[in-house]
């Protein structure tokens, strides 16, 4: 495949897109790539670009060797092939002035799960069961989970942020979505948020990453903020573009790729490659043993159960503060679950 051209310490700066944007940009890369891709690998069937999540446009003012580049689009994508499964992957496609590319390139892969690895907040926590969604060999062992400490207690004064991320030069810069640059102080046990960091970015200095954690205010002269947990993480969203509205809930999974939203009144639940979305009422939110849990009251069987317990995409690495239990149809599929940041937390 073609090979990743670094990025020498850009200046890099989040645009929104429209609709059309998007898709006329995302299809001009892809078309580019795709000649230079089947030219290597003549197995390569074809490339397409995914429309969830909204691809990501920033721009910067770099070199890379005797080319000027002047932004770098981020897009969720699929490698089909003729002899073998195909690979969804993540792909950046380097642009010039007249946004014309460059360069075209896949990020490496993760080793893929067959479910999303969560995270317990203390050594009680257990995992919850595998996707059943294909037949298991029967002594095939369930993940296993490596339990967090117990995490301190947060202070009354800690408030829920978001924005970007980034490390320059060697410093965390945090952008809250509605506000300037700020200095960061990362006070997350183990530094969970710069780990987090590095691991998306594959250590890119400067690529943004959006999060959402819990912090406040550092005091002193030219102090920023500190951030104390982090509650979300990913490089694979649309950020603080991204619109909940009237929904609760937006979780997902892989293996197959599903979406569910949750509102106040209806569960819709999609599967990729599935029968039309499937959209029915619920009885409301119900408390139980820790977890939150919704049912259909109509229509096909649904039940969803959420867990406070941090969860990581099996696909993209994004970290999430909730993992997800969804069961229709006698199907059980395991993903994790984003809350509306404008409601009060569950």
């Amino acid at each position: 495949m073609p090979r990743l051209v670094p990025l020498l310490a850009p200046a890099v700066i989040a645009f929104a897109l429209s609709a059309a944007a998007q898709t006329r940009l995302a299809q001009q890369c892809v078309s580019f790539g795709e000649g230079q891709y089947r030219a290597l690998d003549p197995s390569i069937e074809r490339i397409a670009a995914l429309e969830l999540p909204p691809p990501t446009l920033e721009r910067i003012g770099v070199k890379a060797g005797s080319q000027a580049v002047s932004a770098a689009l981020t897009f969720r994508g699929r490698l089909t092939y003729r002899d073998r499964a195909a690979l969804e992957t993540q792909f950046v496609c380097l642009l010039d002035s007249a946004d014309k590319p460059l360069f075209f390139y896949a990020l490496p892969v993760q080793a893929t799960r067959g479910a999303p690895t969560p995270l317990g907040r203390g050594p009680a926590t257990s995992s919850p069961s595998t996707m059943a969604l294909a037949p298991q060999p029967a002594q095939k062992p369930a993940p296993r989970v490596t339990p967090e400490p117990p995490r301190a207690p947060l202070p009354a004064t800690a408030i829920r942020l978001r924005g970007l991320v980034r490390d320059i030069g060697g410093k965390l810069q945090f952008s809250p979505c509605d506000g300037a640059p700020l200095a960061l102080e990362d006070r997350t046990p183990g530094q969970e948020l710069g780990r987090t960091l590095r691991e998306l970015t594959a250590g890119q200095e400067g690529r943004p990453m959006f999060v959402e954690f819990y912090g406040g205010r550092e005091s002193g002269q030219g102090a920023g903020v500190g951030a104390l947990e982090v509650r979300r993480a990913a490089v694979e969203t649309a950020g603080c573009r991204e619109r909940f509205d009237q929904r609760e809930w937006i979780a997902s999974g892989n293996e197959p790729s599903w979406r569910l939203e949750i509102t106040a009144r209806d569960l819709l639940l999609n599967l990729l490659g599935g029968t039309s979305p499937q959209r029915v009422p619920h009885g409301g939110l119900v408390r139980q043993a820790g977890s939150v849990a919704y049912a259909g009251v109509e229509g096909p069987e649904i039940s969803v159960v959420i867990d406070e317990r941090r969860c990581v995409d099996s696909m993209s690495g994004s970290l999430f503060a909730y993992s997800v239990e969804v069961r229709s149809e006698g199907r059980t599929y395991i993903g994790c679950a984003a809350h509306n940041p404008a409601m009060p937390a569950p």
